[in-house]
């Protein structure tokens, strides 16, 4: 079956590209063609997961040449993921890359919801699907009041964190964005045990926080943020020290 399936890929890959090749020189992604899922399933003879199987392979091989994709904002992405979910929509992993990649990097917000949406509907008994969705829509799309709406759809689960409805009083409330940006980047990096994702999450909390020192808050604030840098491993004393360097300069 393994076998099989590597055919149907390569066959389809082959052709795709040969016609793309006729079709459009001036392809600004190498003529890589992503099939449709409506095409794959006309030839998969029911073997549609194990191909998404093999795309997904594909397609983490591709996100993870950095170099690579500096070059083409991962343009293939979108592609990816929408012939990956259209074969397995029970791949929840494959939709924090719909909003981390598609959402954050291709800056399609828009795209990615439709792509965690179709996770929504065929995983309804796993309310990190909403859950995603929300950060999609407050992070990537600057929808607030969507993101709320979506945390309080994953907090209905019965195995879903209480603090989803705390996180989605939050980004109702009128209070500073930075906070409730450093909420919500938390939130992912204390649920999500995937590696890419916890230091996206560090990265991102390290320069909230940073951010939060620079503005000279007051001291209860302040060592509230020098809490959590220590928290995140931060060596604060030399971190307060390049902060007050490249305020110099």
């Amino acid at each position: 079956m393994i076998v099989l399936a590597f055919l149907l890929v390569g066959t389809i890959q082959v052709c795709r590209e040969n016609l793309a090749n006729l079709l459009s020189q001036d392809s600004a992604v190498n003529h890589t063609f992503i099939p449709s899922p409506y095409g794959i399933r006309l030839i998969a003879l029911g073997f549609d997961q194990l191909i998404a199987d093999c795309y997904w392979l594909r397609f983490i091989s591709y996100v993870g040449d950095t170099s690579e994709r500096e070059k083409d904002k991962y343009a293939l992405s979108d592609e990816y993921l929408e012939l990956i979910t259209g074969l397995d929509p029970y791949l929840v992993k494959a939709y924090w890359f719909a909003a981390f990649i598609v959402g954050n990097e291709q800056r399609r917000p828009k795209k990615a919801a439709e792509l965690i949406e179709r996770g929504i509907r065929a995983n309804q008994d796993n309310w990190y699907l909403p859950f995603i969705a929300g950060i999609n829509q407050y992070l990537y799309a600057g929808n607030e009041i969507a993101a709320a709406k979506y945390y309080r759809q994953a907090a209905k689960y019965p195995d879903a964190p209480e603090w989803l409805y705390r996180q989605a009083d939050i980004l109702e409330a009128r209070i500073p964005s930075r906070i409730k940006e450093i909420n919500v980047w938390s939130n992912i990096y204390s649920t999500d045990t995937d590696t890419r994702v916890r230091e996206m999450a560090h990265q991102k909390l390290i320069e909230l926080w940073g951010r939060v020192i620079a503005t000279h808050p007051p001291p209860k604030i302040r060592a509230r943020a020098v809490d959590a840098l220590k928290d995140l491993g931060v060596d604060v004393e030399f971190y307060l020290n390049q902060i007050k360097n490249s305020h110099q300069n």
